[in-house]
């Protein structure tokens, strides 16, 4: 995939930031490539053409957060999106909520949908050395929760333990969204000083 970048930046003084950014980029689809439910998009090589704008409110706002909007080519269409981002509300010093949105329009030769990411990451500090945060999502490309737990824990400066469980299920299962899968996964590391 050949891929070009070029962005430019407005800083304003209240700390608020402007940014536009245009990417240009090739690929190639070796086999039919299934992108949406009754849309398949043949072989055959892509260019795309793209233009992001998005306006980042600074962090002293009572509402922070990154609002970017894109259109451009996409495949043998075009794909729009709108979303919020990077946002974060405060509800004490040790918890806090970063919700995002993002909604994609795509119109294609061979159909036209539309997808919604929702989420939400929601962070708790027990102390300056350990938290606990969950990454929770709803695709509707996929028509799949998601959620992502993990624990941190800096035992000593430079050595963690990490806890984290995994889990997607499917919200179009006949009974409560079905389990697709699920993981739990332990990390540990430890700094050595020579």
């Amino acid at each position: 995939m050949g891929f070009v970048r070029r962005a430019d930046m407005l800083r304003m003084q209240n700390s608020d930031q402007f940014t536009v950014h245009y990417t240009r980029a090739y690929e190639f689809l070796p086999q039919p490539f299934h992108i949406a439910r009754d849309v398949t998009l043949p072989i055959g090589g892509y260019d795309f053409d793209n233009l992001r704008a998005s306006l980042n409110f600074g962090k002293q706002r009572p509402v922070s957060g990154n609002v970017p909007v894109e259109q451009g080519t996409f495949y043998d269409g075009h794909k729009t999106t709108v979303g919020i981002s990077g946002g974060r509300l405060s509800f004490s010093t040790r918890l806090s909520v970063e919700p995002s949105l993002s909604v994609n329009r795509v119109v294609l030769l061979e159909g036209a949908f539309t997808t919604t990411l929702v989420g939400s990451l929601i962070t708790y500090t027990m102390t300056p050395r350990m938290f606990a945060s969950a990454l929770l999502q709803y695709n509707s490309g996929n028509n799949t929760l998601a959620a992502d737990v993990r624990l941190r824990w800096e035992y000593q400066p430079g050595s963690e333990l990490f806890v984290v469980f995994n889990e997607q299920r499917d919200t179009l299962a006949s009974r409560v969204p079905a389990l697709v899968n699920r993981a739990v996964i332990v990390k540990i590391n430890r700094l050595f000083r020579f």
